[in-house]
């Protein structure tokens, strides 16, 4: 199903989401020529790379926010120009082969240019985590159950933002 995991983003006339043609990749979709067309093979071959899997997809601006796989990096944070259609990942927060899993609890959540977070570097369990999208720096908000264990912000109601402010 498309959009099963993250769901459907619109940026212009232009849909993106995740589908399966074998495996689970970034597609879109031109509305205005009824286009379709991979946008993403981030982990190519069985099973692709989930994208949107945990955090879903938002965007700022022209550029996609999201959480997905690689063979190299586990699950962590990507992000797709859909101007040039490039796409890269933005952080490796659980170093190596384990993964962040981002947006695991609570998704993605934007607040002005800042994306916030549920993530965990394999050492302090699930916290709070924020991206700048201007300055493209990535790091804990705080670790709030102090040491490796899960603070899981956001796990039983989600995070909302409201303004500027994150609740």
């Amino acid at each position: 199903v498309p959009g099963g995991y993250g769901g459907i983003v619109v940026v212009g006339t232009t849909l993106y989401f995740e589908a399966w043609t074998g495996a689970t990749e970034l597609w879109a979709y031109e509305t205005t020529n009824s286009t379709a067309w991979q946008a993403a093979d981030i982990y190519p071959g069985s099973p692709g790379s989930a994208p949107g899997y945990w955090g879903g997809f938002v965007k700022v601006g022209t550029t996609l926010y999201f959480d997905a796989m690689d063979d190299n990096t586990g699950s962590e944070l990507w992000a797709h120009d859909t101007e040039s259609g490039t796409t890269w990942q933005v952080a490796d927060i659980n170093s190596g082969s384990g993964s962040s899993a981002p947006g695991y609890y609570a998704g993605i959540n934007v607040v002005g240019t800042k994306l916030y977070f549920c993530a965990t570097d394999g050492n302090s369990g699930y916290d709070l985590w924020s991206h700048d999208t201007v300055a493209g720096t990535t790091g804990r908000v705080a670790d709030i159950n102090w040491g490796s264990e899960d603070s899981i912000p956001g796990k039983l109601s989600g995070l909302t933002a409201v303004g500027t402010t994150l609740y």
